[in-house]
């Protein structure tokens, strides 16, 4: 086994001297990296075993180091976080054979590899669908993993759980600047969410007649810095779009739980307790959508104003971009399908979201093709000057 491994390496090292991407066409270039990506999965595969063998036979004490994750960060390179991560989802997969043939042939990623048995260990009956998902990419794969994880969890339960798992860390990086991570429960990082986005977009419409546009990652930053060093007088003000939307199954709502099929979620982040909407319900921060209530999809409106019933329908339908094989979900923009313009109705099948860059397209005479009956989705085509 060891020989094939050393053979392999003495087959790649030359082709990696020699290797010049400038040479390639550009369909030559996307095809060098779906080839190397196969063989990156397999070998980050091949690597977390390896580095859980180190860990089965305590190879790291004859090194000297304090653990086999210690030894493995040393040896690649790479955060002791992450080579403790390798071996806990080589781990996992020794109990769930499908995603493991699947990690041996190369189709799944490192990350992927790792979603799907942290999910599946604690939901195994969930784990071909899982595999189903990650053909579709890290968005809807991480979809299917909170879902799955839900379902077997009490929520009450689940609930104390990622409130106990609550954290926020900051340090100073490598360039000086102040970093930092959090984690916070759904039904109050749906909330931070919400008013953050609201800033975000505040902050974006109020510098889009200005000079040249950042990125709005630049801008989140300016509104989370904002937010935390406001004053008093600041701080006590609602920002009316800063809303949370709840859907709700009716029967949840009536039983104070979901059953199989039933949702209680906030579009976006995740699930969320019942009995939790049921103690806002009369907030004014969080609205929440029955399903067997008012029939948002009929409602429109002549003018360019998007009401807030229509609103809310955008967004608890799937607060996501609408171009097929884009997940992007932070930051987006409400767009008519139709151009208002050209006499495109404000209605609900008339609006959709478009992150910033293809909205750009659109706006450029790129066009949308038809929605996807199942998933919404839109194919975005070049205009036809360019179609060729």
């Amino acid at each position: 086994m060891f020989a094939s491994v050393a053979t392999v390496r003495s087959t790649l090292e030359p082709l990696a001297r020699e290797f010049d991407a400038g040479s390639l066409s550009a369909q030559e270039a996307v095809r060098a990296v779906e080839e190397l990506g196969v063989i990156r999965h397999a070998v980050d595969g091949m690597l977390a075993k390896a580095a859980k063998r180190v860990a089965d036979t305590s190879a790291h004490t004859a090194r000297g180091e304090r653990n086999a994750a210690a030894l493995v960060a040393k040896v690649l390179g790479v955060p002791a976080g992450e080579a403790r991560s390798a071996i806990d989802t080589a781990a996992k997969l020794e109990h769930l054979p499908a995603t493991d043939a699947a990690v041996r042939e190369g189709k799944l990623s490192a990350r992927k590899a790792q979603m799907i048995a942290d999910a599946a260990t604690a939901n195994p009956d969930a784990e071909q669908q899982l595999l189903d998902a990650a053909g579709e990419g890290l968005v809807p794969l991480k979809d299917a993993c909170i879902a799955a994880r839900a379902r077997v969890e009490d929520p009450p339960k689940r609930s104390a759980r990622q409130h106990a798992q609550r954290c926020l860390r900051m340090w100073t990086d490598s360039d000086g600047m102040v970093s930092g991570q959090f984690r916070l429960t759904p039904e109050v990082g749906g909330q931070v969410k919400a008013k953050l986005d609201a800033e975000v977009q505040r902050i974006f419409r109020s510098r889009r007649t200005g000079g040249e546009r950042e990125f709005h990652d630049a801008y989140a930053a300016d509104a989370f810095a904002a937010l935390v060093l406001a004053d008093g007088a600041t701080s006590k003000q609602r920002d009316p779009n800063a809303t949370v939307h709840v859907v709700i199954d009716h029967g949840a709502l009536v039983r104070g739980g979901t059953a199989e099929g039933e949702v209680c979620e906030i579009p976006g982040v995740g699930p969320v307790n019942v009995a939790w909407v049921r103690e806002l319900l009369g907030s004014a921060f969080v609205t929440a959508v029955i399903k067997k209530g008012k029939d948002i999809l009929t409602v429109a409106h002549l003018g360019r104003h998007i009401p807030a019933e229509v609103r809310t329908a955008l967004v608890v339908s799937g607060r996501e971009c609408d171009i097929d094989g884009c997940h992007v979900r932070g930051y987006l923009e409400c767009d008519h399908v139709q151009e208002y313009a050209k006499g495109g109705p404000t209605a609900f099948w008339n609006l959709g979201w478009l992150c910033s860059c293809h909205h750009q397209l659109k706006s450029k005479g790129w066009e949308l093709g038809p929605a996807d009956p199942a998933t919404r989705k839109r194919k975005l085509r070049p205009p036809p000057a360019r179609a060729a």
